[in-house]
């Protein structure tokens, strides 16, 4: 028996990177999944050629916009019946100094990657409080949530809320038997890391450097994120919850 058959997920950024790759995992194992991306003309694309696509359903929504998630989650519940797990996965990055980054860089970055976890998990948690086993949140932080590189800042702030923000929600919905964890990338084989990797030379002018601060050596693959997070979705994880866990490689234990 699959762990996820006829649960209901949904996944946020999930049109490329760690988001597709859990979208397929989850679709895999017998969930029905909503995809959530904006960019709808590239949701679509790859949803109509994979193998699952039976069980994932599009939603072209801007997770930012408070009336647009809640119409989003009221849909999905109604359609459904249900809401089993939240993956907040969606998130961009733009790196700088705190003295060369805009307010304009800082404001959406904060949006992004924080408010969007504030506001699916708003209204998805009244929907998993109905459900007698409970709910599971994901949340995508960053190695750079728990360590901080240089010139990083507000991407490095906005992944530093998501980790407390996990942990808030995890104590506070623990009564209602709500689980809440993050997982912590590192160096990762998605597009957003290969546009920070181009931007200090490419992979192969940046492969010595990954390959010193990582102790497995290599990038990580998006499905590799993927199996944690399902993991943390899981029943197997059912004692787990307000932790981060590093998929990193081995990158923060140096």
């Amino acid at each position: 028996m699959s762990r996820f058959a006829d649960k209901v997920i949904v996944v946020t950024g999930a049109a490329s990177g760690i988001g597709r790759a859990s979208t397929e995992l989850f679709a895999e194992e017998q969930a029905i999944v909503a995809a959530v991306d904006l960019d709808g003309e590239k949701l679509h694309q790859w949803i109509s050629t994979s193998g699952h696509k039976d069980r994932i359903h599009p939603y072209v929504v801007d997770v930012t916009m408070s009336r647009q998630v809640e119409e989003m989650i009221k849909d999905i519940a109604m359609k459904f019946g249900k809401i089993d797990v939240l993956f907040n996965n969606a998130g961009i990055e733009e790196t700088d100094s705190v003295t060369n980054t805009t307010e304009e860089m800082w404001d959406r970055q904060m949006t992004v990657n924080v408010k969007s976890v504030f506001l699916c998990s708003k209204y998805a948690i009244p929907y998993m409080r109905q459900n007698p086993a409970g709910g599971a949140i994901v949340n995508t932080g960053s190695i750079e949530g728990v360590v901080a590189e240089p010139n990083g800042s507000a991407y490095v702030a906005s992944k530093g809320a998501v980790v407390m923000l996990t942990k808030e929600m995890a104590v506070t919905y623990a009564k209602d038997a709500i689980r809440v964890n993050c997982v912590c990338p590192g160096w990762i084989e998605t597009p957003m890391a290969m546009r920070s990797i181009d931007l200090h030379g490419g992979l192969e002018a940046m492969s010595p450097e990954i390959r010193r601060l990582t102790p497995i050596g290599r990038l990580g693959k998006p499905e590799e994120v993927g199996r944690v997070v399902l993991f943390l979705a899981s029943q197997d994880a059912s004692y787990v919850t307000g932790a981060t866990i590093m998929v990193d490689g081995g990158y923060t234990a140096i």
